[in-house]
């Protein structure tokens, strides 16, 4: 869910998330302040968040990718991160890949526009996959 637009200065902003994650190992909810600068300072996607006293900092030239390793370091840490970029049929097209969206997508069928939806919205999920269970699903929905 988007929060707010915040002025990063000489007119750059940077979007702030707040997203629901679960400790893994005590499935304990809270809430977590993701802010994201969608290539407004540099040319990559940059996504941070402080949790337990770190900073979380990944970034990359393209949305998803950014967003996975952002995932996989919370991951790593023991939560899992509640929205739709964390589903296992998260995909994203070449086309997509400078924006928050994802198509969540089914086997033996094709991606249509219905199926796009935003990275960071809530998804009541239950299993949180990293991003070799994510693109080894990509390989076997793409081979469909």
């Amino acid at each position: 869910m988007k929060v707010s637009l915040i002025e990063n200065g000489g007119g750059m902003y940077v979007e702030e998330f707040q997203v629901t994650i679960i400790e893994l190992n005590t499935k304990n909810k809270s809430q977590l302040r993701v802010k994201v600068d969608e290539a407004e300072t540099t040319e990559n996607i940059i996504i941070r968040a402080g949790i337990c006293g770190k900073e979380i900092l990944s970034a990359d030239y393209n949305y998803l990718p950014a967003f996975q390793k952002f995932r996989d370091k919370l991951l790593q840490l023991g939560y899992g991160i509640k929205c739709n970029g964390a589903r296992l049929n998260a995909v994203q097209s070449e086309m997509m890949s400078g924006v928050d969206k994802v198509y969540l997508v089914e086997m033996g069928r094709q991606a249509l526009t219905k199926d796009i939806v935003h990275i960071w919205d809530y998804a009541d999920i239950n299993n949180f996959p990293d991003t070799k269970q994510q693109e080894d699903f990509w390989k076997k929905w793409k081979e469909r």
